[in-house]
């Protein structure tokens, strides 16, 4: 790790296809909070029917607990075959959410969407990097195949950590200390 890498206060939580426990960041951020930590930014939860099959994913305003549908199958798509449509309106909203944040300068601003919309350049992208050059820490969940995509657009810069509580605490320790 160089001494930038060190320096730089965002980190990149990768997961991956195997990564088993989805919720160690729901549970790390509600673990801050419960400490006192004043914590910003948006979470996602994938909405299951009742066999179990995916309906869809919302976008969690971390600070307000209020939800937006961001995808969901789209109208044609009745059958569920595990497709769904991302809702560009919507997540035009989640922009909103990390703007606000950004604004009210918390401890801690995350973010669980580096997505196909992000590698682009576009979705939460100015948002992102807007967290990062006000010197705000931020914690974002990147899929493992994003990560090149993610190191270009962070510079080579930031952590990259495990996708576990244990990791995420680790490094919030640390960056909590500047």
């Amino acid at each position: 790790m160089t001494d930038n890498q060190e320096m730089a206060a965002f980190a990149a939580a990768v997961y991956g296809p195997d990564t088993a426990d989805r919720a160690a960041l729901s549970r790390f951020v509600e673990k801050l909070k419960a400490s006192g930590a004043r914590v910003g930014g948006i979470l996602q939860e994938e909405i299951r029917g009742p066999g179990g099959e995916r309906k869809g994913i919302d976008a969690i305003d971390i600070s307000t607990g209020r939800r937006i549908a961001i995808k969901r199958p789209p109208k044609h798509a009745i059958k569920d075959d595990g497709e769904c449509g991302l809702d560009v309106f919507a997540l035009t909203e989640t922009t909103g959410i990390i703007r606000d944040a950004i604004k009210d300068r918390p401890d801690l601003v995350v973010v669980e969407k580096f997505g196909a919309q992000e590698e682009k350049g576009e979705g939460l992208s100015d948002e992102i990097l807007q967290t990062i050059a006000e010197g705000i820490p931020l914690l974002i969940a990147v899929p493992e195949k994003a990560l090149p995509t993610w190191r270009r657009r962070s510079g080579g810069l930031g952590r990259v950590l495990s996708f576990n509580e244990d990791a995420f605490h680790e490094w919030w320790r640390g960056v909590s200390r500047r």
